[in-house]
């Protein structure tokens, strides 16, 4: 092999590692900031060589002749392909944290701090209850497969130089988002009525007896129908979240 046919080879495995850097800078459990960087670069760098038999050719007849400026655009629209494959997997996730805020708000336990668990920004423990659930599971289940089958096929819908359609790519992002934060909002359903009404009583109670502090009375007996509500309803939420996350990963 030629000196020429050996920095193609290697500029079309940069080509490949773009895209798939994008995606680990990202997607949700690969992205965790409790995995070391050399880690995650060490398994980007293995699944780019293992995809590499599928894409070197057309990333190969991409950076063919091209100025080092045209390499560079491609590599910069492969990583932004890659992140938006790891943002659209990543987005129910990021319905289910925040919406996972609420919940500890709505029980009593908002006050409680802890430590994030995909990114470095405190969150509330109860919160991290469910996210940390929901990374497991999507190990678990073997559901990190299919961020990967997403990664896969879509070099057979856009191959390497083919371009990124902005517009398309928007509609898909907003598309996504609106169906995760409504799968989000349906696991946390029972836990905002609940608020609703517990607190509707409460303050109800505090008009007719206005003498006693009915909140501060109450707030003990809100926050165990809370982690009692919690206990009883958190494995089917796991469960609906898991479904949910399959449906939206297979529409990649």
């Amino acid at each position: 092999m030629n000196e020429a046919a050996l920095s193609s080879v290697v500029l079309g495995l940069a080509v490949v590692f773009a895209r798939v850097g994008g995606v680990f800078m990202i997607a949700p459990g690969f992205s965790s900031m409790r995995i070391p960087v050399q880690v995650r670069l060490f398994l980007a760098l293995g699944l780019a060589l293992s995809i590499a038999p599928v894409a070197i050719d057309r990333a190969i007849l991409a950076v063919g002749n091209a100025a080092p400026a045209d390499i560079l655009i491609l590599l910069g629209t492969e990583t932004i392909i890659g992140l938006l494959i790891g943002l659209l997997s990543r987005l129910l996730f990021m319905a289910l944290q925040t919406l996972s805020v609420g919940i500890a708000n709505a029980i009593g336990l908002g006050g409680i701090p802890g430590a994030g668990i995909e990114g470095g920004e405190p969150s509330q423990a109860a919160a991290n209850l469910f996210m940390v659930t929901a990374v497991a599971i999507l190990f678990l289940a073997d559901l990190h497969y299919e961020i990967l089958r997403a990664l896969v096929g879509s070099y057979q819908v856009i191959g390497p130089g083919d371009g990124l359609d902005l517009r398309e790519a928007l509609v898909s992002v907003t598309d996504r988002a609106s169906e995760a934060f409504f799968v989000a909002l349906r696991l946390a359903a029972p836990f905002l009525i609940y608020s609703v009404v517990v607190n509707f009583a409460v303050g109800l109670t505090n008009k007719l007896t206005p003498q006693i502090p009915a909140f501060f009375v109450a707030l003990p007996f809100i926050t165990a129908g809370g982690l009692l509500m919690m206990a009883v309803t958190i494995r089917e939420m796991m469960f609906a979240f898991m479904d949910a996350f399959r449906q939206l990963a297979e529409a990649l």
